[in-house]
Parts: C-alpha cells; sequence; structure tokens
C-alpha cells in the first residue's frame, strides 16, 4: 500500500481554524439554550434557587470561552459570532418581567412625571400633587416613594423620552438595550482599534451578569457606558467628540467621571473645552436641583449601605460611616495621584480607579460590576470576572430571602462571595511569582 503524503501545514492550520470557530459557536449556543431556559422561570426572585443554577450553567460556558479568548483569535467573522449570541441571549430575556430588582419601575415612572411637565428633584412619587399619574402596573412598585430621583439631568431626559413613546417597562427596556446592543459595537471596534482579537468583546458580551443585570431587570447603567466607550475609542481621533461623549455619560450616570483625569490628557484643548463646557455646567445643576430635603442623592450619600466588600471594616476602625466616607474618598485619591505618576494608559487607569471604587464603596449592587465588565476584554481577569458568578448570592443563596424588601447578605454569605475571588487572585499571584522565579533560576 502506497504511503500517503503528510498533510500539508495549511490544511494543519485550517483544520485548527475549523475546530475552533466549531468550539467558539458550540459555546456561544450553549450559553445562549441556558438563558432561554432561564428566561422561561416565571419569577426569579421566587425560583432563585433554579435562577442561580442556570447562571451558574451560563457562566461557566462564558468562562470557557474567556478561557479559550487566545484560541479563537484568528475565527473567521469572529466578531460577527460575538454579535451574534449577544443579540440572540438579550431577544430571550427581553420579555423577562424583573423581579430581582425594581429600578426600572423608577425609571418609568419617573419619565412620565418629566414628560407631564413636573419636576422629578422637587416631587417624591408619594406627593399628591402626582396622583393622577399613578396607575395599577408601575406606580404600586415604584422603590423609595419618599425619596426624590437620585438620578442626573441626561438620565432624566432619556426615561422622559421613552415615556413620550411608550410609558412602559418593555418600552423601557428597549431603550436599556439599544444603547447595550451599540456598546457592543463600540467595544468591538474599541478593541480592533487597540489590535486585541475583536473576539475578546464576548467578556462583556456574553457575560451572564450584563445579560441578566441589563436584559433581564433592566438595569439602564448601558445608557451610560456607551458614551464612556465611545469617549475612549474616540480620544485619540476625535478629542471633541470624545470629550462630549465623557460628559454626556456623567451626566447620565456620575461613574464615568473617574475617567476624566486621565482622558482629559489625551485630548488637545478643543476636547477639554467641549467636555468642561457641558459637564460643568450639567453638574452644578444637578447639585441645585437635588438639595431639597427629599433628595434621594443626599440619602444615598448619607447613609445607604448594602453588600460593601471593605466598608463595614473602614466604619469598624474609623467609627461612623462619614468617617469611613472621608477615608474611601481619599483612598480613591490617592490611587487616581499614583495612576497620574506613574503615567498610566487612560484605560489602565480608569479601570484601576473603578476597582478601587468597587472596593470601598459602602453599596455594590451587582449591576454595578458592568463598569468594571465593559474594560475587560481589553486585559481579562479571572478573580474580577469570577466575581459577576458570585456577587448573585447578594440576592440569597438559593432560595429567596423572606424579608425581601430589606434584604442584605450577611458576613458569612460576603466572606463566600468576596472571598472565593481573592482567593483566585493570591492563587494566580502565587503562580506568577513561581513561574518568574522559574525563568531566573
Amino acid at each position: 500500500m502506497a504511503n500517503r503524503p503528510d498533510p500539508s501545514p495549511d490544511t494543519g492550520v485550517a483544520g485548527r481554524g475549523v475546530a475552533a470557530a466549531v468550539e467558539f459557536a458550540a459555546l456561544g449556543a450553549g450559553l445562549t439554550l441556558t438563558i432561554a431556559v432561564m428566561a422561561r422561570l416565571p419569577d426569579w426572585s421566587r425560583s432563585l434557587g433554579a435562577f442561580q443554577i442556570l447562571y451558574a450553567v451560563s457562566f461557566g460556558f462564558f468562562a470557557l470561552a474567556a478561557l479559550r479568548l487566545a484560541r479563537y483569535r484568528d475565527v473567521p467573522a469572529a466578531g460577527v459570532l460575538v454579535m451574534s449570541v449577544a443579540l440572540a441571549t438579550r431577544a430571550a430575556l427581553l420579555p423577562v418581567t424583573p423581579t430581582l430588582s425594581d429600578d426600572i419601575y423608577r425609571y418609568v415612572w419617573e419619565g412620565r412625571v418629566v414628560s407631564a411637565g413636573a419636576n422629578p428633584y422637587a416631587l417624591a412619587p408619594d406627593d399628591a400633587r402626582l396622583a393622577p399619574l399613578r396607575d395599577v402596573r408601575v406606580w404600586p412598585k415604584v422603590n423609595h416613594p419618599e425619596l426624590a430621583t437620585i438620578y442626573p439631568p441626561a438620565a432624566e431626559a432619556g426615561f422622559a423620552l421613552v415615556a413620550r413613546l411608550s410609558p412602559t417597562l418593555a418600552a423601557m427596556k428597549g431603550w436599556i438595550l439599544i444603547h447595550d446592543v451599540a456598546l457592543i459595537g463600540v467595544l468591538l471596534a474599541w478593541c480592533g482599534s487597540l489590535g486585541v482579537p475583536r473576539a475578546a468583546a464576548l467578556v462583556y458580551a456574553w457575560n451572564p451578569l450584563v445579560l441578566v443585570e441589563y436584559a433581564g431587570s433592566g438595569h439602564h447603567e448601558p445608557t451610560a457606558m456607551l458614551f464612556l466607550a465611545l469617549a475612549f475609542w474616540l480620544a485619540a481621533r476625535r478629542p471633541v467628540l470624545s470629550g462630549l461623549a465623557l460628559a454626556v455619560g456623567a451626566l447620565i450616570k456620575l461613574a464615568p467621571l473617574v475617567a476624566l483625569p486621565f482622558l482629559i490628557r489625551r485630548w488637545n484643548a478643543r476636547g477639554r473645552a467641549a467636555c468642561l463646557a457641558l459637564l460643568v455646567p450639567g453638574l452644578a445643576w444637578f447639585w441645585i436641583l437635588t438639595r431639597g430635603a427629599a433628595s434621594g442623592l443626599r440619602a444615598y450619600w448619607a447613609g445607604w449601605k448594602n453588600n460593601p466588600p471593605l466598608f463595614d471594616a473602614l466604619e469598624r476602625v474609623t467609627g461612623s460611616y462619614a468617617n469611613a466616607r472621608v477615608v474611601a474618598i481619599v483612598a480613591l485619591a490617592v490611587v487616581t495621584l499614583a495612576a497620574l505618576a506613574l503615567a498610566w494608559p487612560a484605560e489602565r487607569a480608569t479601570r484601576a480607579m473603578l476597582r478601587a471604587g468597587v472596593a470601598v464603596s459602602p453599596v455594590l449592587h451587582p449591576w454595578y460590576l458592568g463598569w468594571l465588565v465593559m474594560f475587560e476584554p481589553l486585559a481579562p481577569s479571572a478573580p474580577w470576572l469570577l466575581l459577576t458568578l458570585t456577587v448573585t448570592m447578594n440576592y440569597g443563596l438559593l432560595h429567596a430571602p423572606f424579608e425581601r424588601a430589606t434584604y442584605h447578605a450577611s458576613a458569612a454569605v460576603r466572606l463566600i462571595e468576596y472571598g472565593a475571588p481573592a482567593l483566585l487572585a493570591v492563587v494566580l499571584w502565587i503562580g506568577r511569582r513561581s513561574r518568574h522565579g522559574d525563568a531566573h533560576a
């Protein structure tokens, strides 16, 4: 029998490419199927055990894809596959009625208030003057009805726009998902401009926390995150648009302000002027609007606390909530100055600030982590991604807490929630040190 010729190197490379593409698609299909099953649960809060099991399974598909990103570097049209799975999973979750959080009801309510010509900064939802706007679908689920709004002016403008079109949960979720999908598009372009494989955008686009909190529960973080991503992507080429994007993002949610000290160094004079011309009066107006006795922002700043990683320890050491707040602010200032002194790239510095903010904040709702996840495609961190799994323990552990409205995870639960990612970080650090030592041996 004649000897068969050895396959050419090109054939081997092509075969590996096909295998990588098939694996990539299979993981995306597994994630989509799991999310679709999750979407069929009638109530995530009442079916918390089933929800968390399905969440863990979906995280498994996501984690496998994230761990094997290097294998997918050369998969043809990887960006198309990332976006296709992102769209399919979000479409599956769009009809879900939020039960883990009631924030979206507040968005819809405030959109109605603004579109009716009333002032949500002066009138709390339970104010009798707003009684004509009440209904049986939205009004009963508006949280903290005794407090005026906490949201900046651009967020209120978005809520009002949706209310003008359709004052419903479905319309509000659609508004949020438009921004979320656009953010994925920007991340794909941003990765490409930095030489990062476009497949890395799945670290945000396929992350179960992102899917559940934004497509499922309808938190509006993507409406601001989109503009922060645009600010980074446009910084070098379009500094004026970049500056305006950061200002708009910060007037929707305040979180993009952490990037200002680092991006402002990239912009030219026109970019800086454009940003500050919009941002300074916008923030001043917001501060004036939120000075009333019923201010939600004042209440949030003065005493709210939920699921803090380190803030409880700061409070014990300093003796009061207010003192712990001061220490947290000083810590963030130190991180900012260190990043500036070391001339870190704006992306790295902003991610460090967001991580530090999460660590010392008195409030860490699961959806806050989306701000960190949007930077993870640039350099994925296993411990921080693991936190997007364990943070769901903040909702309870396999069964819904009886005191859902006032539930706070116990210290033991938070030890697991934050301890597992911290332990993984230590293990990975020891491994790197060991490999570094071997290399110099």
